[in-house]
This record gives structure tokens, sequence and C-alpha cells, in this order.
């Protein structure tokens, strides 16, 4: 709540100002609104904001790991979470224009040695958040081996696969595996090779360590750093410029058709999240795509209104559970308020 106050704080001031001045809404009122955020210790990352169609600001603010040594460019790539649960999703789809399975075929077909339940689980309910599987067990669960045997000893769902709704990463999981499965390509091999390339993304990386000398390191208020770990495999990570040439691809149907991208833009209901996190289309045209996501102190937002040509991309390395005020606070300077 006291976050909320102070961003709104910056936010009335930017616009009491800029209506005294009369003056529309500029990059310098987005980049102090944004400046002010980080002088309060509530942003530390990279944005990037085009509005009409044109780069309206590309900046970088603070540093890129915990040392304070390292100030922050716009070429670091960050961890985006849940943002990068489009590439499977994407990948799917691939897989299902290309005949290689279809929406309705059950898990069973794929991995015949899964318990029962595979032969109740379709691709569609995987895509849709609607398999019935649990969350995967991050006590315990530290590489894709470990999340198998779980899978293994599963002897009964939450509920019966498209009865209901749970947003969890063992859907994730099992599509990742699928695109493994069909494709007899690695994951990581799959995605680099044959989704980024293609999307014209140069700097994106499918599980980088800590070695990767342009990866912003996450850290918490106390510039204490994080060890770079995932439970499961898969994650892509970004930077500002990939981020918005992999929006400009989804817009362009780059990958796959509007009807695939319709699919998994499209949530099953109100307060759901699709493959591409959720978003609107009309015809062959997207008009929106959200989606944000979040791991261990990176936290990252994608905002697209097609209809204003406009982006907004935030990558943070110090999450502060903020991105959508933050988000929000821009859109309002570019409203003019």
């Amino acid at each position: 709540m006291r976050i909320k106050k102070r961003l709104l704080i910056s936010l009335m001031l930017i616009g009491f100002f800029a209506r005294a001045q009369q003056t529309p809404a500029s990059k310098s009122q987005v980049e102090t609104y944004l400046m002010n955020a980080h002088k309060d210790g509530l942003f530390n990352g990279n944005v990037l904001i085009v509005e009409g169609g044109k780069v309206l600001l590309r900046k970088s603010i603070g540093f890129a790991d915990a040392s304070k040594q390292v100030i922050l460019t716009p070429e670091y790539r960050f961890h985006i979470g849940s943002i990068a649960k489009e590439f499977d999703a994407v990948a799917i789809m691939l897989l299902v224009e290309q005949g290689k399975l279809t929406l309705d075929d059950k898990l069973v077909k794929f991995f015949p040695t899964l318990p029962e339940w595979a032969k109740q689980i379709s691709v569609r309910n995987l895509m849709q958040y609607t398999s019935g599987l649990p969350e995967i067990n991050y006590q315990t669960v530290r590489s894709d081996a470990d999340n198998w045997k779980d899978l293994m000893a599963i002897s009964q769902l939450d509920f019966v696969p498209g009865s209901s709704y749970a947003y969890n990463n063992n859907n994730t999981f099992m599509r990742r595996q699928l695109v493994e499965k069909i494709s007899g390509m690695r994951f990581k091999d799959f995605v680099e090779q044959r989704m980024l390339k293609k999307a014209g993304l140069k700097e994106g990386i499918v599980d980088p360590t800590d070695a990767d000398s342009l990866l912003a390191k996450s850290f918490n208020n106390n510039f204490k750093q994080d060890k770079l770990q995932a439970p499961i495999s898969g994650w892509t990570c970004v930077n500002l410029d990939d981020l918005y040439k992999w929006s400009a691809s989804i817009n362009a149907f780059t990958l796959i058709s509007p009807e695939s991208t319709n699919f998994i833009l499209t949530p099953v209901g109100p307060d759901r999240q699709a493959g591409l996190g959720r978003g609107t289309m009309d015809n062959n045209r997207v008009l929106t795509h959200i989606h944000d996501g979040a791991a261990l102190r990176y936290q990252a937002l994608l905002m697209v209104d097609n209809a204003r040509g406009r982006t907004i991309i935030l990558l943070t390395n110090q999450k502060h559970d903020n991105i959508y005020d933050l988000g929000n606070g821009i859109k309002a300077i570019l409203d003019k308020l």
C-alpha cells in the first residue's frame, strides 16, 4: 500500500506540472516518474516505451548486480518469468500447424509410461491450464528429472481435466516436454534455432547460467544477490529489444497463424491466463496483449495496445511486486492523465 501511495503521489505531481505548463505527455515526464521510483527504491531495471509506433523511451535505471558497481545498459538480458511460457505455447501451436499433433491428443499418446491420468489430459488442457495437474513441489524439485519422478507418483489429479482451472508450472513443464518428444530436439535448441532466429531475436538465450556476462543478476532490497536457479528447464531470457521484437512477431503472425494466436491469447474465462497471458483480437489483428512474469527477484511486464501503436516493456532485477503500478502509471502519463 505504501509503495502504491508513493508512486501515486509522484504521478499526481507530474500530472499537476504537465497541466500547469499545458504540455503533452512526454519522454521527460515518463523519465521523471521512473527516476523518482528509482530514488524511492521502487524500480531498478530497463524500460522500453513505444508510442504511436515510434520509440519514446529506451532507458536503463540502476545496477546490473548487487555490487552496485555495474551499471545497467539496454543490452542486459533478464529472466522474464511467466512471459517465457509464450515460447512453449507458440512452439506447441507451430507443431499443431505442422500436423505433428492436435489439441485433442491425449498425453498418453506421447508418454505411454505415465500413470492413468495421462489418458484424460489433452494438449488443449495443458494450453488452457485445465489439466488438473498439481503444482510443482518447489521444496523438493531441483531438476526436470525430479519433476518427472513426482509426475510418475501422482495417482489422482486435482480435478477432472477440463472441469476447472489451475494456473501452474506442471502444465508448462509438460508443454516443453511435448515439444522435445515430438521435435526430437532439446526445448532450448528448438526455441533458439526455430523460433528466436525467425522472429529476429538476436540476443535471446534459453536457460543462461551465472557465467553469462550480459545477464542482469537479481537481488533484494539489502543488495543480497540471488543464486541463479530454476526447478525446471526451458526459461527464455531476453533484453528489451528482443522482447519488443518478440511482441512484434506475435502481432505480425511471423511464427503462427492468426487462428493459433487467438487460441493462445484468449483465456478460458475472466481472471484467467492463456499461453500468451491475455489479450484481444479483431479478425486477423491483435488489439491488446498483456503478460507479466516473475522469477527469483526478477519481474517483467509487457503491455501492448496496437490501436495506439503502444508497447510498454518493464524489466527489473529487484522485484517490488509493483510492476503493474509502474506500467499503469506510465499509461496514465501517455494518456495525458
